[in-house]
């Protein structure tokens, strides 16, 4: 399905797994064949993680970034904080994202190392990896979670005593830190460049996209998609009604 250089914002299609939906007529096809390009074009193999953020614009700006480049999820701490989004600046980028909250960055670390990703903080620590040049093979080798310290104080103790190492971003000016948004983005694209100038495919499984394509069909459109799938509508306790009209 192609559509004409108003309705276009990638350089060329990409296959989508996600199979035909009983909720497509309830979409433009402009729109479901948006949701399946942006669903292609995910990546499940770098994770950002945000410790206990304070500012909103920062968390913010954060969420809308990855969404950008196609990060799919973003794990976020509140033991200090909570992560407040102001919905007019993020343009609805959090209905899209896996955004996962942890009230402290133990259970967030654990959970991402039993699936198999490599840890590390943002840090200045002698040893730290420098740079894309350097975190790139670690990604290709295996999935990464990048942990964003605070706009105070910079990532905790704990989470530096738990994760694999640390990385920094080089800079050659006067000032050592960047803002925390700015710091993401920097990161972010920095390791997404290759797949995000050539257009490329991401690396979300294609049972997830479909799921992620369902998702965000029921958030949208809610029981009209149950109805058109042949399922039951519910009353606020979840028990199925029938519905009548004259």
């Amino acid at each position: 399905m192609t559509f004409g250089p108003s309705t276009r914002r990638f350089r060329h299609d990409l296959p989508s797994p996600v199979p035909p939906h009983p909720g497509d007529v309830l979409l433009t096809p402009e729109r479901a064949w948006l949701w399946r390009q942006v669903l292609a074009r995910r990546c499940a193999r770098l994770v950002v993680v945000v410790e206990d953020c304070f500012d909103p614009h920062n968390a913010t700006a954060i969420v809308r970034t990855c969404d950008a480049f196609g990060v799919q999820r973003v794990c976020v701490t509140t033991a200090r904080n909570g992560f407040k989004l102001n919905p007019r600046i993020c343009q609805g980028s959090h209905l899209y994202m896996d955004l996962r909250v942890f009230p402290t960055i133990g259970p967030c670390i654990a959970g991402l190392k039993a699936e198999g990703f490599r840890v590390l903080v943002s840090d200045l620590a002698a040893g730290a990896y420098v740079g894309a040049a350097a975190l790139r093979p670690l990604l290709d080798e295996r999935p990464l979670a990048l942990v964003f310290g605070n706009e105070g104080s910079g990532v905790s103790a704990e989470a530096t005593a738990l994760a694999d190492g640390a990385f920094l971003i080089p800079m050659v000016g006067f000032p050592q830190s960047l803002n925390l948004s700015v710091s993401v983005a920097t990161t972010v694209y920095a390791l997404r460049a290759p797949e995000l100038a050539g257009d490329l495919p991401g690396d979300l499984p294609a049972a997830e996209q479909a799921a992620l394509y369902d998702k965000w069909l029921r958030r949208h459109k809610g029981e009209a998609v149950d109805l058109l799938a042949g399922k039951p509508a519910q009353d606020r306790h979840g028990e199925a009604v029938e519905e009548f009209r004259g």
